[in-house]
């Protein structure tokens, strides 16, 4: 029964580090003098287009800024990485504790008395 989800796990930390590593890219881009100007460039096209994606109800607030609409972004996907994060150290524990199990049975077995002979 365990093999079915240990694709998900490999997955799901496969997926975690290649989201961090592809924001830590896409920042470090936005930092450079090119990057720079393709933000101001956003953030222009973000004035023009907010009111239509409040509309569509994509964002909540009209007003939004695309530094708070990055701001808060950022911490959504930072928690869901933290919660990410957490179950994939949580199942890695599970098994863990499951091959200490597995050896202690093993241990229990072999040091059942057996018959030495007469």
């Amino acid at each position: 029964m365990t093999k079915p989800s240990e694709p998900a796990v490999s997955s799901n930390a496969l997926l975690l580090f290649a989201s961090a590593f592809g924001l830590g890219a896409f920042f470090t881009y936005l930092h450079t003098d090119t990057g720079s100007r393709k933000w101001r460039e956003l953030s222009e096209k973000w004035e023009q287009a907010k009111d239509y994606l409040y509309k569509q109800g994509l964002i909540t607030d009209p007003g939004l800024t695309l530094a708070d609409f990055k701001r808060d972004y950022l911490h959504a996907l930072s928690t869901s990485f933290a919660s990410m994060k957490a179950a994939f150290e949580q199942q890695t524990i599970q098994k863990e504790l499951a091959a200490v199990a597995k050896l202690h049975r093993r241990r229990t077995r072999s040091r059942k008395l057996k018959f030495k002979g007469v």
